[in-house]
């Protein structure tokens, strides 16, 4: 008990100290984010739906709920969010088609995040790779299997899948307006992790925000509400030999709470553009229909 009195102590001591000045910084480069990561996916949503116009607004408002949404519920439940609002938006859209070209910029994350996961194991931050049960092994191999056996077997949901990934017909354009621009992103996120840094007063280097955002990755496969608990104990280890436990703890607790508000903020207004009004109700009302027709 006294250890856990001693971890919040810090913690509040840890709030009070925060340098205001980075703190924007660390905001500016959070929303520049969320800008470049819409941005990436309006390209594939145009081409996925050419003769659709697709407005940069309502791909951002949908992002940003679901990234919200993300903070709160388990399982990454604001990635069905995001489609389903976008389903709203898009005139002549499908669930298959949109989800398809949502795994477009999944993948690319899941390829940077498994880079670095691998970069610190080389470099002896980690220990080791994550090591995965057989069970784990074989229940991901029965899904992959099951969902390839119902694509091939319905050649309206491929063409959809095909539909919603069409942007990787054109590697050229893919990598100009896509992986570039998360490439972009990714930078804005080392850039948000090396401002809060600044921000608590700890070492800030490229090499430690790089492991902050690494934690971080990791920590959004726990399925807990936006990998809260993972998260700290991942920051704690990454950070265990530039700060004490408590400063790392207190960091990482920081670091939560403010891109949560962020990022709740950022949904908020999404949802409000969406539905065009500033009340409550309405906007429940809204989440309701799409749920239902979802």
């Amino acid at each position: 008990m006294q250890s856990i009195l001693h971890y919040f102590n810090a913690a509040v001591d840890g709030f009070a100290a925060v340098d205001g000045r980075w703190l924007a910084v660390a905001v500016a480069f959070q929303v520049a984010m969320f800008g470049l990561r819409t941005l990436a996916w309006k390209s594939v949503l145009t081409a996925a739906y050419p003769h659709v116009r697709i407005r940069l607004k309502d791909v951002g408002a949908a992002y940003g709920a679901g990234a919200a949404l993300n903070a709160y519920a388990p399982a990454r439940a604001g990635e069905a969010l995001k489609i389903a609002l976008l389903r709203l938006r898009l005139s002549g859209s499908t669930v298959p088609a949109l989800a398809a070209s949502s795994s477009v910029i999944i993948v690319f994350d899941l390829i940077v995040g498994m880079t670095l996961v691998a970069a610190a194991w080389a470099l002896g931050v980690v220990p080791a790779l994550p090591q995965l049960s057989l069970t784990t092994c074989l229940a991901a191999a029965l899904i992959v299997v099951a969902g390839a056996a119902v694509v091939a077997v319905s050649p309206r949901l491929r063409s959809r899948i095909w539909e919603g990934g069409a942007i990787m017909a054109h590697p050229g354009i893919y990598l100009r307006q896509v992986a570039s621009v998360q490439l972009g992103a990714w930078i804005c996120r080392l850039g948000v992790a090396f401002a809060l840094l600044e921000a608590f007063g700890l070492p800030a280097t490229v090499m430690l925000a790089g492991l902050v955002i690494m934690a971080d990755s990791v920590s959004t496969l726990v399925p807990t509400p936006g990998g809260i608990g993972a998260q700290q104990v991942l920051v704690v280890y990454v950070l265990q030999h530039a700060v004490t436990a408590s400063t790392a703890l207190s960091f990482s607790i920081g670091m939560q709470v403010g891109l949560t508000a962020v990022n709740t903020s950022i949904g908020i207004a999404g949802l409000i553009l969406i539905f065009g009004t500033f009340r409550p109700a309405a906007i429940r009302a809204g989440l309701r229909l799409v749920r239902e027709s979802a």
